[in-house]
C-alpha cells in the first residue's frame, strides 16, 4: 500500500507539473520599423497569428508599428535590453557595427557571385548561412538575441525618379535616398550621393528637395507610401538590393523562457514566413505595378546601359576593402562564394526555361 500510495502521489504530481506548463501564457511585443498597414506589417501579423495557433494559444505576440516604442534603428538595442520582446529589423541597419551585417540581408547583387534571392535562401537553410547568421548576432554585434530570416521582399527597385535617367553620370548627380550599409557604400564607389532617410520622412524630404530620387522597395510597398505623388517615373532594374530579406529579432532571456515546443513553433513560422513572404510579393507586386501604370500615371523606364557594369564594378571594390579588413566579412563571403559555384550553374539553365515559358506569353 505504501508502494502505491508513492506510485500514486507521484502520478498526481507529474499530471500537475504538466497542466502547470501547458498553461504557462506568454505575451509578448514584436516591434517592426515599417509604418501601419505596411505590407511588412500583414506578413508581421500572419506570423503572430500562426505562432498563436501553433503554441495552442500559450504565446500571444502584439505586433506594433515603427516607433511605438523604440525607433528603428535602435530596434536591436530594443531586444537586446528587453525593452520589447522582439523587433523586425534589417541586419543592415548595424553595419557600422559589423560590415558583415549586409551580406546577409543586403547583399550587393548577389554578393557579386551570382546569388539571387532564392539561392541566398538555401544557402541561409542548406548551406550553413544560418550558423554564420547567429554568429553575426550574438558573437560579432554582443547581442543577447535569437534572430532569424523574415519576409525576403526583394528584388528591390531602381528607383523613383522625377524624370528618366539615361547614363550613370546623371545617375550620380542625384541626392538619392539609399539604403543604409552595402548599398550607400557601393553608390559612393561609384561617386553617387546616398542619402540615408527613414521610412516616415522620405515624402517631406521629397517635397522639400531634399532628395532628387528615392530608393524604397517593391510597387507593393512603394504604392503605400504614395511615392507616386511626388515622381512619376520608376525603375525596376536595381542591383543595390536584388537580395532583400528582413530579420526577427527575438530576446534571449525570453527565447530560453520558451518551453521546446514551443521554440519549434517559432522556427517553423519563421521559416514558413519566407514562403508567404515570396508568395505575397509575388502577387502584390504585379498587382501595384499595374496600378501604378494604369491609373497613377507613372511611367516605368530601364535602367541605364550603363549602369549594372558601373555598379558591380563598385560593388567589386566595396568587398574586396570590407574583405581585406574584416575576417568575419570575409568568412562570410567565401561561404556564399562556395554555395554559389553550386546552384549558379543550375539556376542559369533555369533562367533559360523561365524565358521560354514568359516568352509563350507574348505568342498570339
Amino acid at each position: 500500500m505504501k508502494k502505491l500510495t508513492v506510485f500514486f502521489m507521484a502520478a498526481v504530481l507529474m499530471v500537475a507539473i504538466t497542466q502547470t506548463a501547458e498553461a504557462q501564457q506568454f505575451k509578448w511585443k514584436l516591434q517592426s520599423t515599417q509604418p501601419a498597414g505596411t505590407p511588412h506589417i500583414e506578413l508581421l501579423n500572419k506570423l503572430s497569428n500562426n505562432i498563436e495557433k501553433m503554441s495552442a494559444g500559450r504565446l500571444k505576440i502584439e505586433v506594433l508599428p515603427a516607433g511605438a516604442i523604440v525607433d528603428a534603428f535602435h530596434i536591436l538595442d530594443g531586444v537586446d535590453k528587453g525593452v520589447v520582446e522582439m523587433g523586425q529589423w534589417w541586419a543592415h541597419y548595424a553595419i557600422g557595427k559589423s560590415p558583415a551585417a549586409g551580406l546577409f540581408t543586403s547583399p550587393l547583387g548577389g554578393a557579386a557571385s551570382g546569388l539571387d534571392q532564392f539561392n541566398h535562401v538555401a544557402w541561409y537553410l542548406r548551406g550553413g548561412g544560418r550558423d554564420l547568421y547567429v554568429e553575426l548576432y550574438q558573437k560579432t554585434l554582443r547581442a543577447d538575441v535569437m534572430p532569424f530570416f523574415f519576409a525576403p521582399d526583394g528584388p528591390e527597385c531602381l528607383g523613383w525618379f522625377k524624370k528618366p535617367v539615361t547614363s550613370v553620370e546623371d545617375y550620380k548627380k542625384l541626392r538619392m535616398r539609399m539604403s543604409s550599409g552595402l548599398p550607400s557604400d557601393a553608390l559612393k564607389a561609384m561617386g553617387g550621393i546616398p542619402v540615408s532617410v527613414a521610412a516616415q520622412e522620405i515624402i517631406p524630404s521629397a517635397e522639400r528637395g531634399v532628395l532628387d530620387a528615392v530608393e524604397w522597395s517593391n510597387p507593393a510597398t512603394d504604392i503605400k507610401l504614395g511615392l507616386y505623388d511626388v515622381f512619376k517615373f520608376y525603375s525596376l532594374q536595381g542591383l543595390h538590393q536584388a537580395i532583400d530579406i528582413s530579420d526577427i529579432v527575438i530576446n534571449g532571456k525570453a527565447w530560453r523562457s520558451l518551453p521546446p515546443d514551443i521554440q519549434a513553433a517559432i522556427e517553423v513560422a519563421m521559416t514558413a514566413s519566407m514562403l508567404d513572404s515570396m508568395v505575397y510579393f509575388q502577387s502584390e507586386n504585379g498587382k501595384a505595378l499595374e496600378t501604378l501604370v494604369k491609373e497613377k500615371g507613372v511611367t516605368l523606364f530601364d535602367a541605364p546601359p550603363d549602369y549594372a557594369p558601373a555598379f558591380i564594378a563598385a560593388s567589386k571594390k566595396v568587398l574586396s576593402k570590407y574583405e581585406s579588413e574584416d575576417p568575419f566579412f570575409k568568412k562570410v563571403l567565401e561561404s556564399q562564394r562556395a554555395f554559389a559555384k553550386q546552384v549558379v550553374p543550375y539556376s542559369k539553365e533555369g533562367a533559360k526555361l523561365s524565358q521560354l515559358i514568359a516568352g509563350a506569353a507574348d505568342q498570339k
